[in-house]
């Protein structure tokens, strides 16, 4: 089998060599926050363009709207591209890859890179229907990843060398399928060739893979950690929820749910400072959270307010919850 990779992902292979290099000289300049809006209004009307003029620290803001792509975001440096909430909190910024592009493509950044308040979907690629990764370790808060479709691998995502954290996320009805070599298609939601994908408060459901892994497919060089997350409801002709490869890694640091029904997975806590889900809030908490003190770029359940730092108003969180959760 020949593998053809995307425009983007070309993009992104010989772009990474180049990056380090790149930080290093902007690392100096006075981060700017670039505006986006359907209305013309703002900076851009398309995210795009925007997110190509960004530079080192930059935040993307993308007011809520339906955004029609006709290519991809290329992410090559650590930037912040957010978009908006609506008054549930959830996403309401929609990046549409129109059933013809991958919508995300990312090299060469860490934690610092981060997606926020986003719903990507109708993507289409052979690998990474939505997003890409390659060499990259961002952090995704509070996104959708629905309704995208790779021919190969990885419905949702593919993660190549890359170690991703999601925080309260979900991928949902995502497909690895093949329509011209049926049978073919592999991790439904997720495909991680290389790295250590990270779900925090996340879900992976209804999502489908012709072959192996309806939720996740694990390489052998593969490692999943669950966090009050579950994967469930998945389907695939084999290993439905989770497949993998030996030597692939599943680690649960506490509240992981891998079921068939979605039904059987246990109801989130209570009270999320039950740090240690006993069902109360008290000094064995505070313990723990005063251990991940500090900045918590990749995601840590310490991190209340999911706001990238275990600080004061997280331990204020907690002590409003103290006693037994109801």
């Amino acid at each position: 089998m020949t593998i053809r990779p995307t425009r983007a992902q070309t993009a992104l292979v010989a772009a990474t060599a180049l990056t380090t290099l790149a930080a290093g000289l902007a690392s100096s300049a006075a981060a700017d926050t670039i505006t986006v809006c359907l209305d013309g209004s703002c900076d851009f009307t398309d995210p795009v363009a925007a997110v190509a003029s960004a530079s080192m620290g930059d935040v993307v803001e993308i007011a809520a709207g339906h955004y029609l792509l006709t290519e991809s975001l290329l992410v090559l440096q650590e930037i912040v591209v957010r978009g908006e909430v609506d008054t549930s909190g959830e996403p309401a910024t929609v990046l549409d890859g129109q059933a013809s592009v991958q919508i995300l493509a990312v090299a060469a950044v860490g934690p610092d890179a981060e997606f926020e308040n986003l719903v990507f979907t109708d993507g289409r690629a052979d690998y990474g229907g939505a997003i890409f990764l390659y060499g990259a370790s961002p952090v995704f808060r509070n996104c959708l990843v629905t309704a995208n479709r790779a021919n190969w691998n990885g419905g949702a995502m593919f993660v190549n060398d890359s170690s991703p954290t999601m925080i309260d996320c979900e991928l949902a009805n995502n497909l690895a399928s093949n329509s011209q070599f049926p049978g073919n298609g592999t991790g439904g939601a997720v495909f991680v060739g290389s790295g250590t994908l990270t779900l925090i408060d996340s879900a992976i459901s209804a999502n489908e893979s012709a072959l192996w892994g309806g939720g996740i497919f694990l390489s052998s060089a593969g490692i999943l950690n669950l966090q009050s997350s579950r994967v469930c409801g998945n389907t695939a002709t084999m290993s439905p929820q989770i497949g993998m490869n030996p030597g692939a890694v599943i680690n649960d640091l506490g509240g992981g749910c891998v079921m068939a029904d979605c039904e059987d997975c246990p109801t989130a806590p209570p009270c999320p400072a039950d740090l240690n889900m006993d069902g109360v809030v008290n000094g064995a908490d505070l313990g723990i959270q005063l251990g991940w003190w500090g900045a918590c770029k990749g995601g840590c359940a310490a991190d209340l307010n999911l706001d990238g730092m275990v600080n004061g108003a997280d331990l204020a969180m907690l002590l409003s919850d103290w006693g037994v959760c109801d």
